[in-house]
């Protein structure tokens, strides 16, 4: 059963933290990440996320009594008005966790999605979301990129985050290390060299980049992959993906073989 605590104030300090928490720099020196709902709060004990906290509305801990009730953790039941100050939804359903975020695995061989400039939270979380439907192992994020702990990235990878493994780091230097360890790493580009993405060999270590949509992989990336990789598209349609679709038939494209 949780330990629950009354807090009826705005500026209560415990309020004040959770807040400071929409800040990326503040989740970066805590360790910490905050998303909100129900099911992913759910989500998150089934996957056994280190969950610091929860906030609760009183409405919340009346409609989510049942599902609250398994937390062995400290809840804190805040009066509504206070909830408003808490939320970053439009239609909240009362319910916020704080959680450590989890951490980065080492040892992969599989499947590696790596974004790079991809700036929409909604299209790096569903990123996270296919690859957690395909089996990829990890999502890798180079500059430019949405926070993979920020609450819209959470909201669109819907519970995937705690499944997927992500990092953040300087794409060069990364893919580098990758090929030392053995991976084949293609960039998601068209030139006179690139290849279909059905005639990549399957399985083993592989790589993928993907770009924004506006401006692509930085010529720094391009130049550290073994080569470059398209989508086969019909004459006369649509010139470019969006990157998440990109990313996801890659990944599909992958796992169908």
């Amino acid at each position: 059963m949780p330990f629950v605590t009354d807090i009826k104030s705005r500026s209560n300090p415990k309020v004040l933290w959770a807040c400071g928490l929409s800040e990326k720099k503040k989740r970066d020196s805590e360790g910490l990440f905050r998303f909100e709902g129900i099911k992913l709060f759910l989500e998150a004990m089934r996957e056994k996320l280190d969950i610091v906290a929860v906030f609760a509305s009183e409405k919340a801990m009346e409609t989510y009594a049942s599902e609250l009730c398994y937390f062995d953790g400290e809840i804190y039941k805040v009066a509504d008005a206070v909830y408003e100050k808490l939320t970053e939804e439009n239609a909240p359903q009362g319910v916020l966790t704080i959680a450590k975020k989890p951490l980065p695995v080492c040892g992969c061989t599989g499947l590696t999605m790596i974004l790079d400039g991809v700036a929409d939270p909604g299209n790096v979380g569903t990123v996270i979301r296919c690859a957690d439907a395909f089996g990829a192992e990890r999502v890798l994020l180079g500059g430019g990129c949405a926070d993979a702990f920020g609450q819209k990235t959470v909201r669109a990878a819907m519970g995937s985050l705690f499944r997927v493994p992500t990092e953040r780091a300087p794409l060069p230097e990364k893919i580098k290390e990758l090929r030392a360890e053995g991976y084949k790493v293609y960039a998601a580009m068209l030139d006179k060299t690139s290849v279909r993405a059905d005639e990549i060999e399957k399985g083993g270590k592989l790589a993928f980049v993907v770009g924004n949509e506006g401006h692509g992989i930085s010529s720094e990336v391009r130049n550290r992959c073994d080569g470059s990789v398209i989508i086969p598209m019909r004459e006369n349609g649509a010139e470019s993906l969006n990157a998440a679709v990109a990313a996801s038939v890659f990944m599909w494209e992958h796992k169908r073989i």
